[in-house]
């Protein structure tokens, strides 16, 4: 029995979405037009041909972010299984981007990041629980715990923020995927402390940026699966077939 669910983003390559397949990741992630530089990013013409390669019971996802049209309207066209909002989109503009999304079978994973003021600048609020609270009243299927936020994403050594994932982990009724400084080293660590049963790693399973490193993955997912019995992830029921 599969113990927790694995999402790998910031694929590149088509060898490398096949890599993850092959090796039994569950989503596979890119990050297509993102607002600010980052070294995953893709435009769509690029990231529609990978998703071409995704089969199923594999899922795809596309990191992304901003004006909920932008949002939208390139979810519509490329048809992922779901869609990460990573950016500093409002409460408002997330629940009419998972509205809209919801009505065209994509699911909607909107983060909260670590960064007090980002939080505020998104929300209204710094309090993490009035935050959980205000998105289990939209239509997001999951929230995504990370600590890292995009102006450090690609650094290496990034210190893994318990106390602020155990938190989203609590407090949620919905999915919460964690993020930030993952790896083979401390995924078991991670999810026994956490308690949470979906994770999304980019760097850990890296060489450099876009380049994935067949051995970390394979050991990644190995000690994600084998660390204890932490049982099943619902999945998400309104994604595409």
């Amino acid at each position: 029995m599969k113990k927790v669910t694995v999402k790998i983003c910031g694929l590149m390559k088509s060898s490398d979405v096949k890599l993850c397949m092959k090796q039994g990741v569950d989503i596979v992630g890119f990050v297509t037009e993102y607002p600010v530089p980052v070294p995953w990013n893709l435009n769509r013409t690029t990231t529609a041909s990978l998703l071409r390669k995704v089969c199923l019971p594999h899922q795809s996802c596309i990191v992304t972010g901003g004006s909920p049209d932008k949002v939208i309207s390139l979810a519509a066209q490329l048809k992922p299984s779901m869609v990460q909002l990573h950016h500093q989109e409002s409460l408002e503009d997330t629940d009419i981007i998972a509205n809209n999304l919801g009505k065209i079978g994509i699911a909607v994973i909107k983060t909260i990041p670590p960064s007090g003021e980002d939080r505020l600048a998104q929300f209204g609020t710094v309090d993490i629980k009035a935050i959980v609270e205000a998105l289990h009243k939209t239509n997001v299927q999951a929230l995504l715990a990370d600590s890292r936020s995009p102006a450090n994403a690609a650094a290496k050594g990034t210190v893994f923020d318990y106390n602020f994932v155990r938190q989203i982990v609590k407090l949620s009724s919905k999915p919460v995927i964690i993020a930030g400084g993952i790896t083979y080293e401390n995924v078991c660590d991670i999810l026994t402390a956490t308690g949470a049963k979906f994770i999304d790693v980019m760097t850990g399973v890296e060489n450099k940026p876009g380049d994935k490193n067949a051995r970390l993955l394979s050991k990644l997912l190995s000690n994600a699966h084998n660390c204890q019995d932490l049982g099943l992830l619902t999945t998400f029921e309104n994604s595409p077939s």
